[in-house]
């Protein structure tokens, strides 16, 4: 099984906290390209933060014609983008909704990224009570996203039912889940059950690795069993990419580099 490896914007470089896991290089975001080069991967997962940042390169045209540079310079291509902006902000109900979108899908367009992935937690997370809401909002979003070849990845801890129930209502054939290995940690393996289930309907992974207190640690030192994740994975015959949203460690470099031989050790 040869797979196709990436990590999220940010995992190669050192934060000003321990605690910060997400986190937007502003100063060095151009040189995590020839970090990835090095480690041989294959794409870098750009991402919108949860309080907007004009300074991103995401929002910044001459930004993105560098990012377009420093990949081909790196050979590496452009993938994806995973929006946690409205995690903190209400999905639904945003103001701004349509001006937003507008800019953000032509800015992936000039990437030619495939796959936008949408974080649905805290603000905007999915209840009885806003669920056909959702419905309306992400077919909107799905159809507009499919004018410029962009898949919908849906990132949610909704129960499977929920997120296929969801999926089926907005009767969109653009929208999928992105399965975050950490995220979704349930304990008697139910996983490698969740994998079956949801199927074609992933297009996406995220990598990481949690404890049963929910945090965040190195690869292969918390709870989840890549094992049985991964003869999920070849049983559904997945095509799509691995992105490492992992913790980085004492030295973000190397823990990576861990990383890769981890996977690969698996496979």
């Amino acid at each position: 099984m040869i797979i196709d490896l990436g990590c999220i914007q940010g995992r190669l470089s050192t934060t000003p906290s321990k605690k910060i896991l997400q986190y937007f290089p502003q100063k060095n975001w151009r040189r995590e390209f020839t970090l990835a080069n090095k480690l041989k991967l294959n794409y870098i997962e750009y991402f919108g933060e949860r309080i907007f940042n004009k300074k991103n390169p995401i929002w910044n045209q001459n930004s993105l014609i560098q990012i377009n540079r420093l990949a081909k310079k790196n050979n590496l291509y452009n993938y994806s983008f995973c929006d946690d902006y409205f995690i903190n902000h209400n999905f639904i109900n945003y103001k701004h909704f349509d001006n937003y979108y507008n800019e953000i899908i032509n800015n992936l367009s000039i990437l030619k990224i495939k796959i936008y992935v949408l974080a649905l937690f805290e603000k905007s997370f999915i209840d009885r009570n806003n669920f056909n809401k959702f419905v309306n909002r992400l077919k909107i979003l799905s159809d507009n996203l499919k004018k410029k070849n962009i898949k919908l990845a849906l990132e949610t801890n909704l129960e499977v039912k929920t997120i296929l129930k969801l999926i089926k209502f907005t009767k969109s054939k653009n929208i999928f889940v992105v399965y975050d290995t950490g995220n979704r940690l349930k304990k008697k393996n139910l996983q490698y059950n969740e994998i079956l289930q949801l199927n074609e309907k992933i297009c996406h992974f995220h990598i990481k690795d949690k404890n049963w207190k929910g945090e965040n640690v190195i690869l292969d030192q918390g709870s989840v069993n890549f094992i049985n994740i991964f003869k999920a994975i070849k049983k559904i015959k997945y095509k799509g990419k691995f992105t490492f949203e992992t913790n980085r460690g004492k030295n973000p470099f190397i823990t990576m580099k861990k990383n890769i031989e981890f996977i690969k050790n698996i496979l």
